[in-house]
């Protein structure tokens, strides 16, 4: 059982059922080369508790999938898989 850092469960503690990697193999999991975010980025949305992570010691994994489905569901990934907003050109109201 490892503690999970950033999810509420029962006292922080939730079984963990896929692989756990660290934050470059995350991110190249998660993003393609194209529109990847930084290793800062991740550093800092970690900090910030915003993703689940599982601390062993002072290191620091990510489980895939967890990450996958947290991102999915916050707004940090939203605003790229929502369809651009249709602007109407209306009379000026």
């Amino acid at each position: 059982m490892a503690r999970l850092v950033g999810f509420e469960g029962a006292m922080n503690e939730i079984r963990i059922n896929g692989k756990l990697v660290d934050a470059q193999e995350l991110l190249n999991e998660l993003f393609s080369d194209d529109c990847r975010p930084s290793l800062r980025w991740l550093r800092t949305q970690t900090k910030a508790k915003t993703i689940p992570h599982v601390r062993i010691g002072h290191l620091v994994f990510f489980d895939v999938e967890m990450v996958r489905v947290h991102l999915t569901e916050r707004r940090l990934l939203r605003s790229r898989c929502l369809p651009m907003r249709q602007v109407t050109v209306g009379n000026g109201v």
